[in-house]
């Protein structure tokens, strides 16, 4: 009896793996991806996080302005409730608390910048929305991911200059505190859609991968010039890797596997070889895409 109540559970996963991805798209030594229902059924899909049995995504509506959705993988995406004062930018959730980027108003330099917003999500509405006290007003941030066990996360912030990933902790009294910089790209790159693979593997997705120098300027020290600033092209999107040794977080190495000719925007892992793909290079639009690694 045991032996068949299992085989019907397996049954039962792998059915609605069946259902949840579509057609494999392409297949190759290292990886095989594979159509959703979000890829199939939608454009402009911008980069998940895993939430219940489906994804929190966001995607640009019919009014061309980015919302927030959940999807089964298996129907219509349902919109997620927030007041539409708050922006609901990238998300990440642990249990009901849900983290998400947002524009703040600074009326004193008279601009707008990216905070993080803590919501409580019940049901598809989210609640009881507060800017994290680490956010200090003259600068930005963006695109948290919490680790699995709740305690760590990491963001997007420009807080010395340059943009750059910075972790927080979380304390014994529920609150979050400032780490150390994880990694600070040159010049003014972007950085997006970090997601924490376990406590000491991060993967990201970053536009300085192209290197060739734009510009250099140079100013005068001890009637000597000097090289002042370096200014670097920009290039596509690639997903980076960066591991931490003996509490040290290491030089972020380039995921071949996962990096295109076209702009690949982030992956977030369900399990050790499974996940989920915010790439463009498929149907000319940013878009999620189900992969196996091999």
């Amino acid at each position: 009896m045991k032996f068949k109540l299992n085989l019907v559970i397996i049954c039962l996963l792998c059915l609605n793996y069946l259902k949840a991805q579509s057609s494999l798209i392409v297949e190759t030594d290292s990886i095989r991806i594979f159509d959703t229902y979000i890829s199939e059924n939608s454009k402009e899909n911008i980069f998940p996080t895993i939430y219940k049995n489906g994804l929190l995504y966001i995607s640009l509506g019919k009014y061309k302005i980015y919302k927030l959705y959940y999807s089964d993988l298996k129907s219509t995406s349902k919109k997620i409730k927030v007041s539409n004062k708050f922006y609901s930018g990238l998300t990440t959730v642990f249990n009901n608390e849900i983290y998400f980027t947002g524009k703040d108003f600074v009326s004193s330099n008279n601009q707008e910048n990216l905070v993080i917003y803590k919501g409580y999500l019940e049901g598809y509405k989210i609640k009881k929305i507060k800017k994290l006290p680490i956010c200090v007003n003259q600068f930005s941030y963006a695109h948290p991911s919490i680790s699995k066990d709740g305690q760590s996360m990491v963001i997007v912030s420009n807080e010395n200059g340059k943009n750059h990933l910075l972790e927080l902790k979380r304390t014994k009294d529920n609150k979050w505190e400032k780490g150390k910089p994880i990694f600070i790209t040159q010049s003014n790159f972007d950085i997006i859609n970090p997601t924490f693979f376990n406590n000491n593997t991060i993967y990201f997705s970053t536009n300085s991968s192209k290197g060739d120098v734009k510009e250099v300027t140079y100013k005068r020290m001890n009637d000597k010039l000097v090289v002042d600033e370096i200014n670097v092209e920009k290039g596509d999107f690639n997903i980076f890797k960066i591991t931490k040794i003996n509490g040290i977080w290491q030089l972020p190495q380039k995921a071949t596997v996962f990096n295109s000719e076209f702009d690949d925007l982030g992956v977030v892992f369900i399990s050790k070889n499974k996940g989920y793909l915010n790439t463009f290079r498929y149907d000319n639009a940013d878009n999620i895409f189900f992969f196996e690694l091999k």
